[in-house]
């Protein structure tokens, strides 16, 4: 009975509370975004989830901001992810970055925090690297460096340049050649306390990006470094990293030689923004103190 309780309350909240805010928007004529977003503020911080995630990744931020009137949240479906339009074409992370453009002009946005998650911070760095700073207020990464390959792993990247521990081949190819265990792990491996019941929510997540889809993604992602765009930016746009705990000492390596005046938090897993929402909050919510 624990066990029903528990799902019912993960599928109630993620699922129930912000539904009334979901919309939708039309980009172009094969792309419809899904969207969600709560408060009335000026200032819009934009959530962007990762790898075959959705919107429902960021109910309790949404949540948080349900009652503001200085921001707005907003969490949207990249293309082939949640309930946006399945496109054929367009799954490199520098489309993803047009998008993310054409969202913010589609819905009149001046003055935007970008919020990205694991390759939400590619998309990002994209929309920065092809848009620049004009638009944007202040910028937020969660767990996600701004170059994806590295020689080693003492480097703050996701894969090896000669992958020879097979982590990329096992992501990209595995996705496609056994799907349901990738999905598995991986979701697995998001959180720092995977119950049956998170890993049956994300899995259903996860199952709504093709296999090919999530195939091109990973794999345009191994040539994109957008390292030099970060750094161009210190100390002229507010910069807040919350990284996973695991990859502090890489991470705050990285930060304090490349972006010094940055703000950076470490905590829990890769989606601790979920696990961990009272935490994840209060340090946003002191980074945005500071811009005022």
């Amino acid at each position: 009975m624990n066990k029903l309780i528990a799902s019912f309350v993960i599928s109630f909240l993620c699922f129930v509370s912000v539904a009334n805010a979901q919309q939708y928007v039309k980009l172009s004529d094969d792309l419809t975004i899904n969207y969600e977003k709560t408060g009335s503020g000026d200032t819009t911080l934009i959530f962007i989830p990762g790898w075959m995630m959705s919107t429902k990744a960021f109910v309790r931020q949404l949540a948080y901001f349900k009652n503001s009137t200085k921001y707005t949240a907003l969490a949207y479906d990249p293309r082939g992810q949640g309930l946006s339009s399945k496109t054929v074409e367009g799954h490199t992370y520098q489309q993803h970055g047009r998008d993310l453009a054409a969202l913010i002009e589609k819905l009149d946005l001046k003055n935007v925090i970008l919020v990205g998650w694991s390759y939400g911070v590619t998309t990002q760095l994209s929309y920065l690297n092809q848009f620049g700073r004009d638009k944007i207020k202040a910028m937020i990464m969660i767990d996600t460096g701004p170059d994806i390959t590295g020689a080693s792993h003492e480097e703050w990247v996701w894969y090896l340049n000669d992958d020879s521990d097979g982590y990329a081949r096992y992501y990209t190819e595995g996705i496609i050649e056994k799907r349901q265990t990738i999905i598995n792990e991986y979701v697995k491996w998001l959180l720092e306390k995977p119950t049956p019941e998170k890993i049956t929510f994300l899995s259903n997540i996860a199952n709504m990006t093709s296999s090919t889809v999530a195939a091109i993604q990973n794999a345009t992602a191994f040539y994109l470094d957008y390292s030099k765009d970060l750094i161009a930016v210190e100390g002229k746009v507010p910069l807040l990293y919350v990284v996973r705990e695991e990859s502090k000492a890489v991470a705050d390596k990285w930060i304090k030689a490349n972006t010094p005046s940055a703000t950076a938090a470490y905590l829990g897993k890769h989606m601790m923004f979920w696990e961990r929402p009272e935490e994840f909050n209060k340090i946003v919510s002191s980074f945005l103190a500071t811009l005022d």
